[in-house]
């Protein structure tokens, strides 16, 4: 009897522990909601995350045409992958998903992008309307390993998770076991003992067969609970949105008495702050295990609510994410809206690459094709990348590092880190044969204009013949049309297409053994070197620098 009395209290206790440990939760959210506003992330994804964002992603692109996405390559070579990891500051699974998803993602139209623009403003001009969805989206908060979707899938597959009636039976006993024990108090506690070893040792048993399903009914029932504490708001393109989550999350209608238990069962469970007294519970009890059962015939006719549910709620987050990034650009040299026009062309003004630390910031203004020459680590393939980036960052979230965009709706290419592969069997030059051809591809099939990105063309073979299929292919892409910029060493490029392609480069000063780079773009090709200057820099030894100055002098580098 007193033992039943002090588990009693002990509950009590937990309970009002409970509530007030949420309340200060609740306040740290708001601290942490409201510190990490303009900050890049800090989140590290782990390798089961990247895999399950890889996957969502390959689901969503296998009904995109070429062209419509960004491809691998060009993802690796202009450096996305960093810019997502930079700009992820998503609160939940649907967000990150989302934003992974959508920085690939150029078939949106003009007004969905400027739709996109829209709900991010309004979110970075209202920190409480940020703040309040924030929350909200903490409520669904992360999984380890998959998406929803994925979750989905195997629940629609599950005939049975177990029989519920030998789960239910077995809390019946418990019932009749503590009232055995106010008139036979041995034997009660006895029973009690042994049904509380029962419980425990097949717990785990059942639960790893059913733990799939759990994680994905405590996503959904995130997302139920999510709907709870939504913000309320009218006006706006925002508020509209939230009114329709709003509606969508009343509609999935898979409330029952045990969902609590449900939200913290799973490995992938968001958890919360009852979080080990449910724990306990569901081993003494198995409520996770009936509730799921009975949840799983459920599913089925909410399947198109849950997904909605779950897309607009990534979209929102994604939201949130770019209204934060803005802020953090402001912190690295501004950012700005894009203007999209029919023309073919591009126009960026203060264009700064956000990876780097101190970016130095330049100007883009063309209608046809550049050359960039420069000597080593000058800024040439900095300079392109931070022109990729601005084309790709307009043409999804809307938000470019430059003080001004203006340009088309482009395919978007490059071939700018080819790598050989020993385990294809492919030398770099046929990497790089490949990687070029997808571009050439890509002039005669896409609808829109195309950009591309070209980082020293065809440098896996002799010289001769690098400079004449350079030059043949810098011409074939300007007869298509396709806005090209090409950095090369190849000075004798910046002739044989001059009748093509602009000329500007990056130049440095050097003094005495220091190589000192302005990263600032100028017209006109190159004139400089400094391959031998860097070998002075970085130690090698006199004689080896003596020698190369003395060839280099002597040779003819016309009669390539």
């Amino acid at each position: 009897m007193y033992g039943i009395i002090f588990i009693v209290v002990i509950l009590i206790l937990l309970i009002i522990s409970g509530i007030r440990m949420s309340k200060e939760e609740s306040e740290k959210i708001t601290v942490f909601l409201r510190d990490s506003f303009g900050k890049p992330s800090i989140k590290k994804l782990t390798e089961a995350r990247k895999e399950s964002l890889k996957r969502n992603l390959d689901m969503f692109l296998s009904s995109k045409k070429e062209g419509e996405y960004i491809d691998d390559l060009t993802w690796c070579d202009t450096g996305m992958e960093d810019v997502f990891l930079q700009m992820d500051n998503c609160l939940s699974s649907a967000g990150e998903e989302y934003l992974y998803r959508n920085l690939h993602d150029l078939s949106g139209s003009v007004e969905s992008i400027e739709h996109t623009d829209t709900v991010v403003s309004e979110l970075y001009s209202d920190e409480s309307l940020r703040i309040n969805l924030g929350k909200a989206l903490n409520e669904l908060g992360f999984v380890k390993d998959r998406s929803l979707p994925e979750y989905l899938d195997k629940i629609l597959s599950t005939d049975r998770i177990l029989n519920p009636f030998f789960h239910i039976f077995a809390d019946i006993c418990y019932i009749l076991a503590i009232i055995v024990t106010f008139f036979v108090p041995v034997i009660g506690v006895f029973f009690i003992i042994l049904l509380v070893v029962l419980q425990v040792s097949s717990y785990f048993s059942f639960k790893r067969k059913a733990d799939e399903c759990l994680c994905g009914f405590s996503m959904i029932m995130g997302l139920a609970s999510m709907g709870k504490v939504l913000p309320s708001v009218k006006d706006g393109e925002t508020g509209k949105l939230l009114d329709e989550l709003s509606g969508e999350l009343r509609g999935i209608r898979l409330k029952t008495t045990f969902s609590a238990l449900v939200i913290n069962s799973g490995s992938n469970a968001t958890g919360g702050i009852f979080s080990m007294l449910f724990t306990y519970i569901n081993l003494l009890f198995h409520f996770d295990l009936i509730a799921a059962q009975i949840l799983l015939g459920k599913i089925a006719a909410s399947k198109d609510s849950v997904l909605n549910a779950y897309e607009r709620t990534g979209y929102l987050d994604m939201c949130l994410s770019v209204a934060s990034y803005r802020a953090f650009l402001e912190t690295k040299g501004g950012f700005c809206k894009p203007v999209f026009t029919e023309d073919r062309c591009i126009c960026i003004k203060d264009g700064f690459n956000p990876l780097i630390d101190s970016p130095v910031a330049n100007d883009v203004t063309n209608s046809g094709g550049v050359l960039i020459t420069g000597s080593n680590a000058s800024g040439k393939s900095t300079y392109m990348r931070m022109i990729a980036v601005n084309a790709i960052l307009a043409q999804t979230v809307s938000t470019c590092p430059s003080s001004e965009y203006k340009g088309s709706v482009f395919g978007i290419y490059s071939s700018i880190a080819v790598n050989d592969s020993i385990l294809k069997g492919e030398s770099y030059f046929m990497a790089e044969i490949r990687s070029l051809k997808r571009i050439v591809d890509a002039s005669d099939n896409e609808t829109r204009p195309v950009i591309c990105f070209i980082d020293e063309i065809f440098k896996g073979t002799n010289t001769a013949e690098r400079i004449a299929a350079a030059d043949a292919v810098l011409h074939y892409l300007r007869d298509k049309g396709v806005l090209v910029f090409a950095a090369t060493h190849d000075h004798e490029l910046t002739s044989l297409a001059a009748d093509l392609y602009d000329n500007v480069h990056f130049s440095e000063k050097i003094e005495g053994d220091d190589v000192l780079f302005t990263y600032k773009l100028e017209k006109g090709p190159s004139v400089s070197t400094n391959a031998i200057a860097l070998l002075r820099k970085n130690g090698f030894p006199e004689e080896v620098i003596a020698r190369s100055e003395k060839l280099c002098a002597s040779l003819d580098w016309k009669a390539f």
